[in-house]
Order: structure tokens, then sequence, then C-alpha cells
């Protein structure tokens, strides 16, 4: 999480992922008892939080749903819209309550929470098999493409595979948070399917250390490919520059619909522009 403050208030960026609705909730109410409530987030899928203070405030409990998981549980939020449920903030995927009815109380039920975690939950088989197949992807062309640094436009070839090892760096960041939180047993198994119910400090200095990372990698790119483009003499290399933002964009945008802004889409984005850079 980054956070920035002032005196009534905190915006936080969410960096918690889709398999870690229990963590979030937990991580807003710990927020209650510092005296700051949620009071609105944006983006759709809460990329940023917002928190109003409030010196008096006892502590709440927050209930996290993803629209469109399970019937029942769509019916059970409708009808706590329109009844006594108290709606902090939704978008087209994502609805909070405040937990102060009995009908709240009853939707954060067990049987609930264990639907929502198990729709929301991570395939383990498919997910090992996925990330594996992806790293042994990347590991095989990033080495051919230090055999073969030499071909083409050398100062080209080390700023992309600077950016594949940035990339690769970034996202072991994350994996390796996720991993050391499975190990100290944060996270649950439930029907082949992994959630979290709570994060480490660790974990959530390395999530920290991976968005600071993922933000100066866009950034630095963004910087790099202007300069490039305004001192490029080669049309080739113009063009493969474009190609590189073209592919990114692309990939982006679909893996954060697909994978939910999940951190796997740095791995999937490294993969597919260093493997496409071969043609």
């Amino acid at each position: 999480m980054i956070k920035k403050k002032n005196h009534k208030n905190k915006i936080v960026y969410n960096n918690y992922q889709f398999y870690e609705i229990a963590a979030l909730t937990g991580f807003i109410e710990k927020q209650t008892t510092e005296g700051y409530s949620l009071c609105g987030a944006m983006g759709k899928f809460l990329d940023i939080l917002k928190f109003c203070y409030a010196k008096t405030e006892v502590p709440k409990s927050y209930a996290i749903f993803r629209k469109h998981l399970d019937e029942e549980i769509d019916e059970k939020i409708e009808n706590m819209k329109t009844g006594n449920g108290k709606i902090i903030c939704q978008n087209n995927l994502y609805i909070i309550f405040e937990n102060a009815s009995s009908e709240v109380a009853e939707m954060k039920s067990e049987m609930v929470e264990k639907k929502r975690n198990i729709l929301l939950g991570v395939p383990i088989k498919k997910s090992i098999a996925f990330v594996s197949m992806l790293f042994v992807i990347s590991v095989i062309s990033l080495v051919l493409k230090i055999l073969l640094i030499e071909d083409g436009n050398l100062h080209f070839n080390l700023l992309n595979l600077g950016l594949y090892l940035a990339l690769i760096i970034t996202f072991l960041f994350y994996f390796i948070g996720d991993l050391h939180d499975i190990i100290s047993g944060n996270g649950i198994s439930i029907d082949g399917k992994i959630y979290f119910s709570s994060r480490t400090k660790f974990k959530d200095i390395l999530f920290r250390i991976g968005d600071i990372l993922k933000f100066g990698i866009l950034l630095g790119s963004i910087c790099i490919s202007i300069v490039l483009l305004l001192n490029v003499k080669d049309v080739v290399i113009a063009i493969n520059i474009l190609r590189m933002w073209l592919i990114y964009c692309a990939i982006s945008y679909t893996s954060r619909l697909r994978f939910q802004r999940s951190y796997i889409s740095l791995l999937l984005i490294e993969v597919f522009l260093i493997t496409l850079s071969f043609w």
C-alpha cells in the first residue's frame, strides 16, 4: 500500500490482488482503529481507496463483494441495496457495505464468505503450470537475447534487455511476497483454490517495492522511448519502438481484464515483448 495523508483524510493505492478480498477487508477494518473510515474508492478494481478521519470513530467492520460471481450473492446484494445496508462505495464490479445492520452481518456469514473466496481464489495447479510455462519461456528467450545481443543495434538491444530483466525482477518481488505468505500460513486452500486471509509485513514491503519498480519501469520506458524517437536516425529502430509500445498496451489492457490487475501481467508482458522481438 502507498499512502498519502493530510489532517482529514488518507489516500491509499490499493495493491491487494483479486484473491485477497479477505485480506483487504481486514486492512480496511484496521484503519478504523486508527480513526480512519473508508469513505470512497476509485477505479474499476478499487485501485484508490479514500479514508476520512474522525477522531471519535469507533471500529467498524466491512463486507466487500465482487458482483456477478454467484446468483445467490447477487440477489442478497440487491436486497441489501433496497434495504438497510449502508453502501460505502460501488462500481460495476465491486460493492462495499459497512457492517451496520443485521443484513450485512448475514452477508458476512461463513457460507457466503466461503463461496466468495472460492470463486475468487486462484486455481493452484493451473496457476503453477501457467507461471512455470511463462517463466521457462522467459528464461530461454532471455538467454537467446543475451547470445544475440550484438545482432542489430547494440544500444537498442541493451535497453530492451534491461527492460526484460526489470519486468522479471519486479514480478519476482510480488511472487516471493505471495510465496512467503503461503509458507507463513496466510494462504488458505479450499477445493483446489487458494486465497489470502491477511498479509504479513514482509509481503506488504515486497509489494510496495514492486509498485515502485512497476511505476519506475513505466515512467523510465516512456522517457527513454521519447528521447530515442526524437533522436533516432534509423527507421527500423523507430518502428520497433512503436511496435513495442503497441504490444505493451494491447497485452496490458487484455491482461488487466483477464487477470483483474494481477501482477502476473508483468511476466506476461515480458514474455510477449521478448518472444515477438525475434520476429
